[in-house]
């Protein structure tokens, strides 16, 4: 086993329960992560699958795909092709990259690795591109070496190896690799700094390179430390809602990593500042907002900052709509709204169940004794935000509430219906741009 193998490799070996997947082009780069995993994997042995995907706008991809399954095979590693459904055009680098991480986070599950073949060289143009767009200290953190990725994890081990280094871990190896033209295509911002932007300012600056690298370390240090002062104020990916943080710089932090964790760009600094201004200033019946990308916004509302994603949430109900059913013991049902479905199942007894979707103008009480509520004072009790209160379905039996989206709204002792649900948005489709 080679020493760069081990070195590279061995920290990022999941258990032997758990598969490791490649992302794997064909190119150079990713030629030599398949080398030196199938090196290490000769030493520590784990199940491998190569993942390669079919962008369908190159005309040699058919044999790209052919070639990396013939890699693929010679090693005895497993192979799957994905096939995309993608047009060249705007930020078409951007909805590729969101494209093949999409497909092969379906087949990742808890546990296991993804590996991409993410070197030195990309690390630099990444943190020029951000640079160039005006990049908060979150996005000159870089590319991260570790980052959660669905279920498992993404991980770039060969992030401390230049182009150059690894162009010699294929020569040293007899190895072969496709070339893609499109990477010598200068209208493609990555390109433009790697063939052309680069290559001059080293001329002039010629220790630029790890300067930018330093750089980068600096403000992965800050941006920990805000992580850490944040504690469990702290927006991660599955959280849309955290409380507001004490200090008008922390909320700050906060909204810039609300933005890294969905895989968006953060506002301008001069957003930011206003909206925690706002969020200082406004009185508790406002809402103030900032808006992250097409569609989504950071809200605060109810002492917190939520994540609000109208690409999932749809449109408001313009009419309430009402279904009632009895459903028999041990049953599923479900019923469709034009924003997503909910699927009702009953226990060892049946149930009478009206569901209300945009629901206006009605009382319910929380229990059997308790006092009929306008729906916003039970919004406010449940803490049900403004923008879903028209969004999500009502469930009641008789006059009593019994949930509202996915919250369960039944008091223990008071209501003991053995009725379950749950609640699932149909997102629609968005190509927003996504970061590393």
């Amino acid at each position: 086993m080679s020493v760069a193998a081990e070195g590279l490799i061995r920290p990022h070996w999941p258990g032997p329960d758990h598969r490791v997947h490649l992302m794997i082009s064909g190119g150079a780069d990713s030629m030599a992560l398949l080398a030196l995993v199938a090196d290490f994997c000769k030493v520590v042995p784990r199940q491998v699958m190569v993942h390669h995907c079919h962008h369908g706008v190159a005309a040699d991809a058919d044999d790209w795909l052919q070639f990396v399954k013939a890699e693929t095979e010679r090693r005895a590693f497993s192979f799957k092709a994905h096939h995309l459904e993608l047009q060249l055009g705007p930020e078409f680098e951007a909805r590729a990259r969101k494209a093949r991480y999409d497909a092969v986070m379906r087949d990742v599950c808890a546990g296991e690795v993804v590996m991409t073949a993410h070197h030195r060289d990309d690390q630099i143009e990444t943190l020029l591109m951000r640079l160039s767009q005006g990049s908060g200290l979150i996005g000159l953190a870089g590319i991260p070496v570790v980052r959660a990725f669905g279920p498992g994890l993404l991980i770039r081990p060969l992030l401390s190896l230049s182009r150059k280094q690894l162009k010699q871990v294929l020569t040293a190896r007899n190895l072969k690799h496709i070339t893609d033209p499109s990477n010598q295509d200068p209208s493609y911002l990555r390109n433009y700094i790697r063939l052309q932007f680069l290559p001059a300012l080293s001329r002039v600056a010629p220790t630029v390179r790890d300067q930018l690298l330093q750089l980068s370390k600096l403000a992965t240090d800050r941006v920990f430390k805000a992580g850490e002062t944040l504690g469990q104020r702290l927006p991660v990916l599955g959280v849309e809602s955290v409380a507001l943080a004490s200090t008008e710089t922390l909320i700050a932090w906060q909204v810039r990593f609300f933005a890294q964790a969905h895989g968006r760009y953060a506002p301008s600094a001069l957003q930011i500042s206003e909206f925690v201004r706002q969020c200082v200033d406004a009185s508790d019946d406002r809402l103030p907002e900032v808006p992250i990308g097409s569609g989504v916004v950071i809200r605060k509302w109810g002492g917190k900052l939520h994540w609000v994603d109208h690409t999932i949430l749809g449109d408001e109900a313009d009419r309430e709509m009402m279904r009632s059913e009895n459903i028999a013991p041990n049953q599923s049902v479900e019923f469709e709204f034009p924003n997503g479905v909910l699927s009702l199942t009953t226990g060892a007894a049946s149930d009478d169940v009206s569901v209300f979707w945009g629901v206006e103008g009605r009382s319910f009480r929380l229990g059997r004794k308790r006092p009929m509520q306008s729906l916003k004072q039970l919004a406010q009790t449940l803490g049900v935000p403004p923008w879903l209160r028209r969004r999500t379905p009502l469930i009641a039996i008789s006059d009593q509430i019994i949930g509202w989206g996915a919250i369960d709204c039944r008091e223990e002792g008071l209501i003991p219906h053995s009725l379950q649900w749950e609640w699932r948005f149909v997102p629609r489709n968005t190509t927003d741009s996504t970061v590393s």
